[in-house]
């Protein structure tokens, strides 16, 4: 095995589209990060999942952080209030901010449906206007995920993002990774298109398995607490683009899927094998 990166920073979205809460430490399961995108809240009138990947309503999805406190799921929102996630407060709260009617809905087979998206004209990204998106795309993982049960981005790839686009601020929170990968003085580059296909050891046992580049849409783009809207990160990635089926679309970082479940710390060590 060949030492590459360390973990920088794990992040956890127990809800989707919601901020989500840093981690010390978590558990790779065999269907992604534990806790991760485990609650989503569903339109009650079109039936489909709430995605900030539709910024009209749902960007002020992001207005609001997702975090465990022991075995429950509490959301706040800026002002600091929270609510359980089986509060019926929060639905209430949600439509107020959104003005659409929701309900909380747990990941099951069932319950993952769809999500509609947006998707801006970029110079060399042949996918553009409104999209309805099946969940889990790419993944058997039972999880309110677009394509595969983990998402890896490395801090070759931020500083990369910021080089071709000066005055942007590649913060990861624009990308919503799993796992940050510190690249150490490796130059800006996409460096994770390299290991599609291949595995990372992280830490003692942990092993996760990249297995397409990531897709970016709209979402790097949208302003939410500290980030103001900023197209240059879309086009940015679209420097780095890859045909898909449903087309040609601009990509940044790797999407994993675990093939080996185990603890994941910050400060580990990965590890090409």
């Amino acid at each position: 095995m060949s030492e590459l990166t360390t973990v920088a920073s794990i992040t956890r979205y127990p809800v989707k589209s919601l901020q989500g809460e840093a981690l010390d430490a978590g558990e790779l399961w065999c269907d992604g990060l534990a806790g991760d995108r485990v609650y989503a809240f569903r339109d009650l009138d079109t039936g489909r999942i709430a995605s900030a990947k539709q910024p009209r309503p749902w960007r002020a999805l992001l207005d609001l952080t997702a975090a465990t406190d022991g075995n429950d799921v509490v959301v706040r929102n800026e002002a600091g209030d929270g609510w359980a996630i089986d509060d019926p407060g929060l639905c209430r709260a949600v439509a107020a901010l959104t003005g659409r009617r929701v309900e909380v809905v747990t990941a099951s087979s069932d319950q993952l449906g769809s999500y509609d998206s947006t998707w801006p004209q970029v110079e060399g990204v042949s996918l553009a206007g409104p999209r309805e998106f099946a969940m889990t795309l790419d993944t058997e993982a039972v999880r309110f995920v677009d394509v595969a049960g983990l998402h890896v981005i490395t801090t070759a790839t931020l500083a990369q993002l910021e080089h071709v686009s000066p005055g942007s601020v590649a913060d990861p929170r624009r990308f919503r990774p799993n796992l940050v990968l510190d690249a150490g003085d490796v130059p800006p580059s996409f460096l994770e298109d390299a290991w599609v296909d291949r595995e990372l050891r992280i830490g003692d046992s942990a092993t996760i398995r990249l297995t397409t580049k990531a897709p970016r849409c709209v979402m790097t783009t949208v302003e939410q607490p500290g980030l103001r809207h900023d197209p240059g990160i879309l086009r940015a990635a679209a420097t780095n683009r890859q045909r898909f089926d449903v087309g040609t679309l601009a990509c940044a970082g790797a999407y994993a899927e675990v093939v080996a479940p185990g603890p994941v710390h910050l400060g580990d060590r990965v590890a090409l094998s």
